[in-house]
């Protein structure tokens, strides 16, 4: 089975316990515009901040955001979806988005893996689309969306400052490296300067510096809500698990809810 094979299986199972979870929740109705072919990623970034209403200037609460417009979202493990760091599907007018801790390990990376996946809903809806110029639009949509252009001439400096960089990306909740790409898109520096300023960036970055973990708009929360709110009405983790013909456990794990139990550590004899 290929890894997107894998993955797809697993956005499968994501969305069958929300179907399940459905027959004793109202969840948000899945709420993406129709984006006509052949519209550019720019073009389909702004039709969606218009559609959903969003105010000039930074996402803020991405993941939540999502949710709240019907997405689903899930964090997996690497086992499951291997080579692939973050996947979508529109399964049954449901989009359901899956990405890997590799990916929540830093927030900036994080919410532009969820744009980037986004875009992909909305440009590339087709199961079997996939390549470097589909990739490469879905990067150029979540910049677009994050990071409108109109907003970046407004903001971006005049020339490469790297600590200008690195605190215009935490009101923009974006990463350093994409606001030089931005610069280079918007006339403001040169691919060269570019190079060398990515290259500092690697030399200082720490990828670990900032969880999404620690950004609780960006942690996915619909599912396990939506069970909390089941299992109050009488539809606990048991009755899923019963209509899933799947373990309570593999229900939990799927909700996103730490295993509990302690671990037992056997400590050998020298």
């Amino acid at each position: 089975m290929s890894d997107r094979q894998k993955a797809l299986a697993t956005a499968t199972l994501v969305w069958e316990l929300t179907f399940v979870l459905e027959r004793h929740v109202k969840l948000p109705a899945a709420d993406l515009p129709v984006v006509r072919p052949g519209t550019a990623p720019a073009g389909a970034a702004e039709l969606l901040r218009r559609h959903w209403s969003l105010p000039d200037g930074p996402v803020k609460h991405l993941v939540a955001t999502a949710e709240s417009r019907g997405i689903v979202v899930a964090v997996r493990p690497f086992g499951e979806i291997d080579a692939v760091d973050a996947f979508s599907a529109l399964l049954v007018d449901r989009p359901i988005i899956v990405t890997t801790p590799r990916r929540t390990e830093n927030v900036f990376k994080h919410r532009f893996s969820i744009a980037h996946e986004i875009g992909h809903l909305l440009l590339h809806p087709g199961p079997g689309e996939h390549g470097a110029t589909i990739e490469k639009e879905a990067d150029e949509f979540a910049a677009a969306f994050l990071t409108p252009a109109a907003s970046m001439d407004a903001v971006l400096p005049q020339r490469l400052d790297l600590a200008a960089l690195d605190r215009l990306g935490r009101t923009w909740g974006v990463s350093p490296h994409s606001l030089v790409r931005r610069m280079v898109e918007r006339g403001r520096t040169t691919e060269s300067s570019a190079r060398r300023a990515y290259q500092r960036l690697t030399m200082v970055n720490d990828p670990h510096a900032d969880p999404s973990s620690a950004y609780p708009g960006e942690v996915p929360t619909l599912l396990k809500k939506a069970a909390e709110l089941a299992g109050n009405h009488g539809a606990g983790i048991p009755a899923l698990a019963e209509a899933l013909r799947i373990s309570p456990g593999q229900v939990r794990d799927l909700l996103g809810e730490a295993d509990q139990r302690p671990v037992l550590r056997l400590v050998g004899s020298e």
